[in-house]
């Protein structure tokens, strides 16, 4: 008996809940673009380091209106150029990316809107790359990540920042930053 209550009382409590909750939008939408990766390191020992253009893909959804969630998984190629322990080295990685982000509309006028976003992504390598003899970098990364985009009908042009908040290395005292513009479609 006491189980059928609580049944019965959970049922009415979704119902109720369900016909008081507004339906949130939901698009969903792909982006390439390129990135540039110039990473920060705290090892004085690393010279010569150069950042260095490479490409992106996204898929995304964005959940709401004027103020929305929009969580993404994209693959990335990441490049960059350093001299350590007087060796040139010029890794590439293989990255999947998981931003995050809660973004606003600041202006909405039609089919245009320009938006900013922010929130954490998280970072994992497909590859591992040495940076010495004796280390590897991480496989998992976290960052912070803003941006600014515009909306026109279903094309989207996105700018934005990534900044490292762990250690991709140990040894090079290594962070990730990156900026990037990505073009997409919203379905």
């Amino acid at each position: 008996m006491k189980a059928t209550f609580k049944v019965i009382l959970l049922g009415l409590t979704l119902v109720g809940l369900a016909s008081r909750t507004k339906a949130q939008e939901v698009t969903y939408g792909i982006q390439v673009g390129s990135n540039y990766h110039m990473t920060s390191f705290g090892n004085k020992s690393v010279k010569d380091h150069n950042g260095k253009v490479g490409v992106s893909i996204a898929g995304f959804a964005r959940i709401g209106d004027r103020l929305f969630f929009q969580p993404g998984i994209g693959a990335s190629l990441l490049r960059k150029e350093y001299k350590f322990e007087n060796v040139q080295k010029a890794p590439e990685f293989y990255q999947l990316n998981m931003p995050l982000q809660v973004g606003y509309n600041f202006l909405e006028n039609g089919d245009f809107k320009v938006r900013g976003m922010l929130g954490p992504q998280l970072n994992y390598d497909l590859k591992t790359v040495k940076s010495s003899a004796h280390t590897d970098y991480k496989k998992f990364s976290f960052d912070g990540r803003a941006g600014v985009g515009v909306d026109f009908s279903n094309l989207t042009l996105d700018a934005y920042y990534s900044h490292g908040f762990t250690s991709v290395d140990k040894t090079l005292d290594a962070k990730n930053r990156t900026i990037g513009i990505m073009v997409g479609y919203k379905f």
